[in-house]
């Protein structure tokens, strides 16, 4: 009896030291393999005419990787994402109903987007702008959208309390007359808008915003579902979800400058939810040919990531896509 009770503990010992064994090679084998996706996701961030920089964060893995996750770049329009999320809480505190309505004053309208051809005193509704701003990155709205809710301060505030400490929404509007009398301030925003743009931030700081909506740390559960669908109604959609199979839902928000270019995207993908954004900084003299190129190493991060993680899907872009881009 002893003796089978100890070739019982042999046996149950050998089986767990043999479990023990395969596990630690699973985890070799896992971030040997997350080496392999980095090295890959550099060598297009380098290939890239001037600084590309990213940050990936796989929730169900855990797989974090990320270049120059840390360094500021100019936001462009991603940094709508979080006008919203302070335009969706004023919704969600009762300040200011989803449906309500106000009308489109001059100081609104700014080029680039569809409310920039309407009439002044056109009557627009809340829930209309926010979406506008978002999935069409309409200026106009988002002007309009940043008048409403009180402007730049509300909405750095709302980054703050969120602990994105490297964010900031730069342009101002409405400039309020404290500051029309600040020259120094006035001069000093000059030199920031000349610098950054819209906004500023960082790689990492982008994909955290996003992962805060996932995750419902950006607002209540009914705030951050409603956040979700708006970032899945994209107009321009060419970047990171263009490599995505169309039938997996991604919720993303780009943005273009002069000399800079970005996207953020949730991809509700069959290995589980994962979050990646991805900024790039061009020369000063920065032309068409290098926005095209920055915009296959977008298309090409993006690739590389679902390949990784879907191994056998044989789904491509198919041939001609690029017409619809």
């Amino acid at each position: 009896m002893n003796s089978d009770r100890r070739t019982i503990g042999l046996i149950a010992a050998l089986c767990v030291a043999s479990m023990a064994a395969v596990q630690s090679r699973d985890s070799v084998s896992v971030k040997a393999s997350l080496g392999t996706l980095k090295s890959q996701l550099d060598s297009i961030a380098q290939k890239t005419p001037g600084t590309l920089g990213y940050s990936l964060h796989h929730l169900k893995m855990r797989d974090r990787v990320d270049r120059l996750g840390d360094e500021l770049f100019a936001t462009d329009s991603t940094l709508k994402v979080a006008i919203m999320g302070a335009a969706i809480e004023q919704v969600t505190s009762g300040k200011i109903a989803y449906k309500s309505v106000r009308t489109l004053i001059p100081g609104d309208r700014n080029a680039g987007g569809f409310f920039y051809s309407f009439r002044d005193n056109t009557e627009l509704e809340f829930k209309e702008v926010v979406h506008q701003m978002i999935a069409q990155s309409d200026n106009t709205a988002t002007l309009m959208l940043m008048r409403w809710i009180g402007g730049t301060d509300v909405v750095n505030a709302w980054v703050q309390q969120h602990g994105l400490k490297q964010t900031r929404l730069i342009s101002q509007y409405p400039i309020s007359p404290e500051l029309e009398k600040n020259e120094a301030k006035i001069e000093e925003l000059k030199r920031d808008v000349a610098k950054w743009g819209m906004g500023v931030s960082t790689p990492n700081q982008m994909r955290e915003l996003m992962e805060m909506i996932v995750d419902g740390r950006a607002g209540s559960d009914a705030a951050t579902d409603e956040m979700r669908r708006i970032l899945t109604h994209q107009y321009f959609d060419e970047g990171i979800g263009s490599q995505i199979p169309p039938w997996v839902s991604v919720a993303s928000k780009s943005g273009r400058g002069a000399r800079t270019r970005s996207g953020l995207a949730v991809v509700n993908s069959p290995s589980g939810t994962y979050v990646l954004s991805i900024f790039a900084q061009g020369p000063p003299d920065a032309t068409s040919t290098w926005h095209d190129e920055v915009a296959t190493s977008i298309r090409g991060i993006s690739k590389a990531v679902w390949q990784h993680y879907h191994p056998t899907d044989k789904w491509t872009p198919p041939a001609g896509v690029e017409k619809f881009w």
